[in-house]
């Protein structure tokens, strides 16, 4: 029989009755339905002693006073309590209803929605299409809030019906069970709890370096060079940390603070060890918590490893808001046997703790930046000991972003965008001169000249003879400049542009004229580099063939071998106007030239010019790659090729003077021919005209084109002639044929008369 059964009916009025008395006196509630819903027995129920007789009644009353103590002091939405607790009460006279009271039966939210006639004045206030079901979510949502709080105990939620139910099995008290779990814990477990918290604010990954061994590759940026360091981050001491790591640039060691081993500080200059100094009861209190919480959900399952695990990650944000905010103070460091805190650390470098992270004053310093930060400062001595003549970079270098800061430099080498990533790298290499790449001033370029000049000539230099191996990692001149071998290959493409030498990988070479292509180049492939070999020596006298035929010095020639560039410019200034000749040529002899009907051309070996211009077209057009000394060190064709062009260029002599010519005259020559039809055929002017015009063809036929400039003077002053005596014999014959005042009368007086 049902347990509900056994309550007399007569109670049940009695109940009634109470609760329709306690309404009378009170007003109609306007925000609410203030109805008599079943939740409202609960206070009743409870209140009745004779009740807790009954040992399940008694149960649920015990299991819905701990649900209704957690919601009155710990539920972190205030404004869902009301609405939790009916839910509550709700439940807990539901579960008397169900027969067993641990059956997984109860309510699900849309039911207890409108048996409670629950309501809430922001649904109503949203003007949903579907109140209803906007209510329904929300009740939803306090149920879930009720779970959160409690931990999930005592209350469940069966997927498959979707109801709501006290479940008065699940009586652990989580946080009892932790706080009695921490009592236990032993130092060492203390210190692999805080590693864990360590792990969070340090942004470790959870793969380590060394499987076993709570190590990470780490960076640190080296603030005076604005460049990288790469070394180790290490949980523990040194004489704990594996032997199979390759050396690095530096350790940061974390020692453990509760139970610290014993070992010899080396005073090394590539150490620095942080030691946890000072902590309070709240530090303590959430680490032991922590651990705890994690300890015992290792040996959980199901809801309860669920709930210990949520408030380990809730312990653990305590951890790490204590030391993002305890940081400065609670940190020893010690470096080479000197031990400091941040403050006096960051003093004795000179600037803040702000200034070093680089940071504005109102953003604020996380952890990991911080230890970086002090790591840095500590560790500047290393690092200027290991690379003294490492370059200064305007900009941060990092081991992320080098590789395609050295792709922006060979791009700006090869002549693409100059982009402020690529001046600051080339400028950093000291390979810039102004605007002007020139490599002979760079230490580090001169570095690789001194090895190449060394060998003797037709020998190359191979890649073991430039990069050297460091435990694993590869640099140029390793204890000096220490330059990793993104740079070195920028090195050696500002060399091949200056033509100093030829860089080969497999497969391919790089010469001054191949830039494009090296800058297309992968990253890999270049910094794999198989050898360098010498350029070939200045061809002077195709280069002095050359500036002759353009007409430019020669002496110019000999300015390009000592590298200056302001003889490569005018070179490439005359190549781009012969083109251009050419190209007008070609368009003449394609449709010829005459004179007052005259055709120049014929007779002459200009016609056959054309394969020729064609030829030297083609020659002119690849000397547009020579854009610089280092190309023209590689200039492919010799004095005698060069001079091959010297017939073509003064054939653009002679069309340059006949076009000017027929350019010059043409206008008078058709203007004399307009004029011839003017006049009646048999006129003295037109005979003197056509003699003249047969002299003048005659004289062009037995001139030599090259000579036409001789005769275009006296040509010009003949037609002029001829234009100015047109003149008067035109003017003779209007004044003859124009009316007088006299005769304008009698034309006048003649009209009228008719």
């Amino acid at each position: 029989m049902s347990l509900s059964l056994r309550v007399e009916k007569r109670e049940v009025l009695k109940t009634l009755s109470i609760a329709m008395k306690g309404l009378l006196d009170k007003p109609v509630p306007q925000g609410e339905p203030g109805l008599i819903t079943f939740d409202s027995y609960w206070g009743t129920l409870k209140q009745n002693a004779s009740f807790r007789a009954i040992p399940e009644i008694r149960a649920v009353i015990d299991c819905s006073q701990v649900l209704e103590s957690r919601i009155e002091n710990a539920i972190s939405r205030k404004q869902y309590k009301p609405m939790a607790l009916r839910l509550i009460y709700a439940l807990s006279v539901h579960r008397l209803t169900t027969g067993d009271i641990y059956s997984p039966i109860g309510a699900s939210a849309e039911e207890l929605r409108d048996r409670l006639c629950l309501f809430d004045p922001l649904i109503a206030e949203l003007g949903s299409d579907e109140p209803d079901k906007d209510l329904q979510t929300h009740v939803e949502t306090v149920l879930r809030e009720i779970h959160k709080t409690v931990n999930g105990q005592f209350i469940s939620f069966n997927s498959d019906n979707r109801q709501f139910y006290l479940d008065l099995k699940k009586t652990d008290d989580f946080d009892a069970l932790i706080d009695k779990r921490a009592e236990s814990l032993g130092t060492a477990q203390l210190d692999r709890f805080y590693y864990e918290a360590l792990k969070r604010v340090m942004e470790c990954q959870d793969s380590t370096y060394v499987s076993g061994y709570k190590i990470w590759q780490h960076e640190l940026t080296w603030q005076e060079h604005r460049t990288a360091r790469t070394g180790y981050l290490f949980f523990g001491a040194p004489n704990e940390r594996s032997t199979a790591v390759p050396q690095r640039d530096f350790y940061l060691y974390f020692i453990q603070p509760n139970d610290p081993p014993r070992f010899s500080d080396d005073k090394t200059k590539d150490e620095v060890f942080f030691r946890l100094k000072k902590d309070d009861e709240e530090f303590q209190g959430a680490l032991k918590n922590y651990a705890a919480a994690l300890d015992l959900a290792a040996t959980s399952s199901g809801h309860a490893k669920a709930t210990y695990d949520s408030k380990a990650n809730g312990f653990l944000k305590k951890l790490v808001q204590w030391l993002q905010k305890n940081v400065h103070d609670c940190f020893e460091v010690t470096y080479q046997g000197r031990t400091k805190n941040f403050s006096n650390w960051a003093r004795d470098a000179g600037k803040t703790l702000r200034d070093l992270s680089g940071v504005s004053p109102h953003e604020t310093i996380n952890f990991r930046d911080l230890i970086n930060t002090i790591s840095g400062v500590c560790l500047t001595p290393n690092f200027s000991d290991q690379a003294p003549d490492y370059p200064y970079f305007s900009i941060l270098i990092t081991g992320n972003n080098r590789t395609q800061a050295a792709q922006d430099a060979l791009r700006a080498i090869a002549g693409q965008n100059r982009t402020k990533q690529a001046t600051a790298i080339l400028d950093a290499l000291e390979l810039l001169d102004g605007e002007r790449i020139e490599p002979h001033r760079s230490k580090y370029a001169k570095f690789i000249l001194d090895v190449v000049n060394a060998k003797g000539h037709g020998q190359v230099v191979n890649r073991n003879e430039l990069i050297h191996d460091d435990n694993g990692l590869e640099y140029l001149d390793p204890h000096a400049s220490r330059l990793e071998t993104e740079w070195v290959v920028v090195i050696l493409a500002a060399l091949v542009y200056s033509g100093d030498i030829v860089l080969s990988i497999p497969g391919k070479k790089f010469d001054a004229t191949a830039l494009q292509l090296l800058a297309a180049t992968g990253m890999d492939e270049l910094i794999r580099f198989k050898h360098l070999e010498q350029p070939k020596e200045w061809n002077l006298p195709a280069l002095k063939a050359l500036f002759d035929l353009l007409g430019i010095p020669s002496g110019m020639a000999q300015l390009v071998t000592q590298g200056k560039d302001e003889p490569v410019q005018n070179l490439q200034q005359e190549v781009g106007k012969i083109v251009k000749r050419i190209v007008m040529t070609q368009q003449t002899l394609r449709e010829g030239i005459s004179f007052w009907g005259l055709d120049l051309m014929a007779g002459t070996d200009l016609s056959s010019q054309s394969n020729g211009l064609n030829e030297a077209k083609n020659f002119f057009e690849s000397l547009q790659a020579y854009t610089s000394p280092g190309k023209l060190k590689n200039f492919r064709y010799s004095a005698q090729e060069v001079k091959e062009h010297d017939k073509a260029a003064k054939a653009l002599d002679t069309l340059d003077r006949l076009r000017e010519f027929v350019m010059s005259l043409s206008p008078t020559a058709s203007w004399l021919s307009t004029a011839e039809s003017v006049l009646p055929a048999d006129h003295d002017w037109v005979d003197r005209m056509k003699a003249s015009r047969q002299d003048i063809l005659a004289v062009l036929k037995q001139t030599d084109l090259s000579a036409l400039s001789e005769k275009s003077l006296a040509i010009g002053a003949q037609l002029q002639e001829l234009k100015k005596d047109f003149c008067v014999v035109y003017m003779g014959l209007h004044t003859k044929a124009r009316l007088g005042v006299n005769d304008d009368k009698r034309k006048v007086a003649f009209s009228l008369a008719q």
